[in-house]
């Protein structure tokens, strides 16, 4: 699909296809004329207001997705990526799909390896095939199954949990992941986090665990200051790496 990201003289984006008309606050751009353009290049609209056209990136795709049930923020996904070290070729599960846009971050780090979703309701999961599909994504497979009940896949270098219940998910969790590999958590409340904690701790394998809050604040530097509102408390995170199995 021929997207384009078109970015107005207020810095607010626009993501289109490459071939219809966008219709904007600030005047119309007709498909033929965007067909001709190339990233880099400067449109008008049929009033003069300026729109700068680019390349859409994941982020792009990220921010525009489609939403259904409630979304990872990107800080939390980024956040996930940095600390557990995953990269192209890693082997990576993500239950809880959602919309999708925590497996579009990641699977965009470990192409040309296939991402693995877990999803129990399928509207959800259709949500995130079209998310995927407009992202151009094609290295993620989603699985109708509750992670509770067993993972597939063996010698796994992540399994990012976004589940009501992720100390269920522990069990599975042991049996599928590689030594060194990581089991993470993203939860809303601390007393969620504390279980999954607990449920680790209580098994028979070993783990090193910690557990972040990411908070973002914004600076102005017009006025050298941050920014009144900031992304704040999204969710409690929790990273344990599997050491060893058994005592």
């Amino acid at each position: 699909m021929n997207m384009r990201l078109l970015i107005d003289e207020k810095e607010r984006k626009y993501l289109v296809k490459g071939d219809c008309d966008v219709h904007i606050n600030y005047g119309v751009v007709s498909g033929e004329e965007l067909q001709k353009t190339t990233p880099g290049e400067v449109l008008r609209t049929h009033i003069g207001n300026k729109l700068n056209v680019i390349e859409p990136g994941i982020i792009d795709f990220m921010e525009k997705a489609k939403r259904g049930p409630q979304t990872m923020a990107m800080k939390d996904s980024a956040i996930i990526a940095g600390f557990t070290g995953i990269k192209s070729g890693s082997r990576v599960v993500d239950a809880g799909a959602g919309s999708g846009v925590n497996a579009m971050f990641l699977a965009n780090i470990v192409a040309p390896e296939k991402l693995i979703c877990y999803e129990i309701r399928e509207d959800f999961a259709e949500i995130a095939r079209k998310n995927f599909e407009k992202a151009g994504i094609e290295n993620v497979a989603i699985k109708l199954k509750n992670i509770y009940e067993g993972i597939d896949e063996k010698n796994i270098d992540l399994i990012s949990l976004d589940v009501p219940e992720p100390w269920e998910a522990v069990s599975p969790a042991i049996e599928s992941l590689k030594i060194g590999g990581y089991v993470t958590s993203y939860s809303p409340s601390i007393e969620q986090s504390k279980k999954f904690y607990d449920k680790l701790i209580q098994s028979d394998a070993r783990f090193t665990i910690e557990t972040v809050e990411c908070l973002v604040r914004n600076w102005d530097l017009k006025v050298v200051r941050p920014f009144s509102r900031m992304l704040g408390h999204t969710g409690f995170i929790t990273f344990a790496r599997l050491i060893g199995r058994g005592t």
